[in-house]
């Protein structure tokens, strides 16, 4: 977490009223955590200035974040839960999980694959609600669509982090490897700076693409997950279009810059007094393949016509 950061979360402000009455005479006041800085919360901002929120008028969002270490983000919480937040918006797993510990009277509004699990999809729990993206069943197809980009490949290598989403992707990853008769590495890292071993694990082991499961930490790091994957030469696939904008190979999973626009419908419901347990979680609506042509010429790989048929965006 940033000094400056740390020092606002600590300073804290004068105790806190309810937000009716905050929104008639302050600003409302959103803590944005998650474990890096992602660039999602550009359409988390985009959609509260839509909803008439304005930064530095009647809005402060303030942000931590775990730089990339999700073992610190239990002990973040708990300091969150000590300031007097209108709102807690949190993004990922480990981070809901964590916010889900510590705070107990702040509204969280969670953005994360793992959330409704095990109390049914469209069912709040107490102070907390959101989107849950839901990973889990796109996972499946990562494989699945690599192969159709890379044909001759016969071992791929899974790279996920320790989230539980990242347990239930990877089973995913596994179930279907199987089914296809591909043998599959896994990689797994426990933070960011474990990515490139990670990654020269997978070159030395000799596999012949690579499975990003879903994390915070690969998008809110993209443009160097992708330099550390062009040093290994395989083609690559990921959960985001934002990686792939960088220089990555494919992506497929939910529109994230919809969800996180979304997120600010909830934010502002509940700053205008509703209660968490009273907004259903929401899946998304809409799924993306994004294909980065310049990169897939770069790793001499020619695109099935079929497989840019199907792509709801081609970078080239």
């Amino acid at each position: 977490m940033r000094r400056r950061e740390f020092i606002t979360l600590l300073g804290g402000a004068a105790a806190g009223w309810p937000v009716a009455a905050r929104a008639q005479s302050k600003r409302a006041r959103i803590a944005w955590f998650t474990v890096a800085p992602h660039p999602y919360v550009d359409a988390f901002r985009h959609g509260l200035r839509e909803l008439g929120w304005i930064e530095g008028d009647n809005l402060v969002i303030e942000h931590t974040y775990a730089e990339g270490h999700p073992e610190r983000l239990p002990g973040l919480a708990k300091v969150l839960a000590r300031v007097p937040y209108d709102l807690v918006v949190v993004s990922g797993s480990d981070a809901v999980e964590a916010t889900r510990e510590a705070i107990e009277s702040i509204p969280i509004v969670g953005i994360s694959s793992t959330l409704g699990m095990g109390t049914g999809l469209a069912r709040s729990e107490g102070n907390l609600t959101g989107i849950a993206l839901l990973f889990d069943e796109v996972a499946s197809k990562w494989l699945e669509l690599l192969l159709e980009a890379v044909p001759q490949m016969q071992r791929a290598a899974a790279v996920f982090d320790s989230a539980s989403s990242a347990a239930h992707q990877f089973s995913a990853v596994v179930a279907t490897a199987e089914r296809l008769g591909k043998p599959l590495l896994p990689l797994r890292i426990g933070n960011v700076d474990m990515i490139r071993p990670a990654l020269d694990r997978a070159r030395s082991e000799k596999v012949d693409g690579l499975i990003f499961v879903s994390s915070p930490i690969f998008t809110a790091n993209a443009a160097k997950v992708v330099e550390m994957v062009h040093a290994t030469g395989l083609p690559a696939i990921f959960e985001a279009r934002v990686v792939v904008a960088q220089g990555g190979l494919m992506s497929y999973g939910p529109d994230l810059s919809a969800a996180f626009r979304r997120a600010a419908f909830y934010a502002d419901r509940i700053l205008k007094g509703a209660k968490p347990a009273d907004l259903p979680i929401e899946r998304p609506t809409r799924f993306e393949l994004v294909i980065n042509l310049k990169t897939a010429k770069a790793l001499g790989l020619e695109v099935p016509p079929t497989l840019l048929a199907r792509a709801d965006e081609v970078i080239e």
